[in-house]
């Protein structure tokens, strides 16, 4: 098991540095907000498909990620471009947020 979780989290920070353009969500399993904003997150994904990638990050699963980000506050987005922190927002957020803050940054 601790296998897979340092190969998780080996890929997520691949991805987090190399991709064009990533969102990162650290969340908590435990986190009631995090718990509420799984629906959007899902909506999310669908609306930005084949422009974005969305990837999801366990602050308890993958800590080393989460203390190189320095998240303290879960959730938190954080919005990439091949490793380059554009956008951050911690707390729940509307999808309309979300999406306003890819277009803001992509237009």
């Amino acid at each position: 098991m601790e296998e897979k979780k340092e190969t998780r989290e080996e890929r997520n920070r691949e991805e987090l540095t190399n991709a064009d353009w990533i969102m990162a969500e650290f969340y908590a399993t435990w986190c009631p907000h995090c718990k509420r904003m799984q629906p959007i997150v899902e909506e999310f994904k669908k609306s930005v498909e084949g422009v974005l990638e969305v990837v999801q990050i366990d602050v308890d699963q993958e800590s080393s990620l989460s203390d190189f980000y320095a998240i303290d506050t879960v959730p938190t987005f954080v919005l990439m471009r091949k490793g380059e922190q554009l956008w951050r927002q911690s707390g729940e957020l509307t999808l309309k947020r979300l999406e306003k803050a890819v277009r803001g940054l992509k237009a």
